[in-house]
């Protein structure tokens, strides 16, 4: 007689923590992510309540004078400060398997890793390259792109074809690495009406192909538009935007235009990009804050660099058994009063844009670490509706920067 087999219906769930569960880090893509990879090891997991409260110094106490002998000391008078306050960002992203898939699986670590994991690994990319590192780039809005011209009639066999414009100021320049294949959109007018949603059928280099889901006001986009991921306006995290931008505002409740230290530096750039456009950006930085420790631009940006500091390379030698040498480029330094430091790219920040940043000053504040959510005690949740499990991945965060002008943006230079 056959062994019997014990199928307990909790152990696919019991899989899914062991190789995923919300307790384990969860290891960014360095390459991919580089910058949400550096700021996550400065993030905050003890966050608490509906808003988190942070004390920031705007300037120096200034209780100081040359007195003689006999005069009374001066009067003490402290340095400004205020109350950064911010709630929490919720993000999520969500994956979904075919029922019959994990119960077949549920018994077998083997089985279920394979049935599994693919999956995972998708979502949690799309996640670190979309909800975290383009969002640190942005200015919390969630604009991905400004649309310049439209053609189509958005169905499978005429879809709309958007170009998105690279002179308008409104939003990002168009870069086809905001628009992944499959991605739900909205389009709102510049005055923040909505119009429609659609998914990305292609992205190319000036333009993407997208099929309508939902029609609102309009039947069809027009120049001006406004594109935003799916129901993501205005809910995003703070970018670095938000700490750079093109005119003072409110940051955490604190006015910029009265408290000028808190506001970072923005230098505008109208033909080629130089190292002498960098090097007075960092000098500015210095005199005001202190030097960067870091430096982010997109790879075309870092390429103009590149081309033009030959004696700044880095290299690496290998030396394989044909005894010929392969030599790779491994990073460019840039040199400020405090030593050399490096510049990285990410495929996230625009391609007309450097930062410069300390980051010792910005910190992802999160009310508890990114992960799976097994608030009820489960990950894989039933759909009652349809043949499928799913899993929700997220978590409630906020980018801090304690000193926003330690944060400075070269910006607009000609590709």
């Amino acid at each position: 007689m056959a062994a019997s087999r014990t199928v307990t219906m909790a152990s696919h769930d019991s899989l899914f923590k062991e190789f995923y569960g919300s307790n384990k880090e969860t290891t960014l893509v360095n390459k991919k992510t580089p910058l949400a990879s550096i700021l996550m090891k400065n993030k905050k997991a003890d966050w608490v309540g509906d808003s988190f409260v942070q004390p920031v110094r705007f300037g120096s106490a200034v209780g100081l004078g040359y007195r003689s002998s006999g005069q009374n000391l001066p009067a003490p008078v402290a340095s400004p400060r205020g109350k950064a306050v911010f709630p929490a960002k919720s993000v999520y992203a969500t994956v979904e398997y075919e029922r019959q898939a994990i119960v077949a699986s549920r018994n077998s670590k083997g089985a279920f890793a394979k049935v599994t994991v693919d999956e995972v690994e998708a979502t949690i990319e799309g996640f670190n390259l979309h909800m975290l590192e383009r969002a640190l780039f942005s200015d919390g809005s969630g604009k991905l792109g400004e649309v310049a011209s439209v053609t189509g009639s958005g169905t499978a066999a005429a879809p709309w074809v958007i170009v998105g414009t690279t002179t308008g100021t409104n939003a990002p320049k168009y870069k086809k690495k905001y628009f992944p294949i499959g991605a739900k959109l909205d389009l709102y007018t510049l005055g923040g009406v909505y119009q429609m949603t659609v998914q990305v059928v292609s992205a190319g280099p000036t333009a993407i192909t997208a099929v309508t889901l939902v029609v609102g006001n309009s039947v069809t986009p027009v120049a001006g538009d406004i594109l935003y991921w799916e129901g993501n306006k205005d809910q995003e995290i703070l970018g670095l935007k938000s700490f750079a931008p093109d005119a003072a505002g409110v940051l955490y409740g604190i006015d910029q235009t009265a408290n000028p230290n808190f506001i970072g530096s923005q230098t505008i750039i109208a033909g080629a990009l130089g190292y002498d456009d960098i090097n007075s950006l960092i000098s500015e930085m210095e005199e005001d804050i202190g030097s960067p420790n870091l430096a982010v631009g997109s790879s075309r940006g870092l390429a103009m660099l590149k081309n033009q500091a030959e004696d700044q390379k880095r290299y690496d030698v290998a030396t394989v058994k044909s005894s010929d040498a392969t030599i790779g480029f491994k990073g460019l330094q840039i040199m400020s009063d405090d030593g050399p430091f490096a510049m990285i790219s990410s495929q996230m920040c625009p391609d007309d844009e450097i930062w410069l940043l300390n980051t010792n000053y910005l910190q992802l504040v999160c009310r508890e670490d990114l992960g799976w959510f097994d608030d009820d005690g489960t990950i894989l949740l039933r759909d009652p509706n349809k043949d499928v499990y799913s899993a929700r991945y997220g978590g409630y965060l906020e980018l801090f920067c304690s000193k926003p002008n330690s944060v400075g943006l070269i910006k607009g230079f000609t590709l």
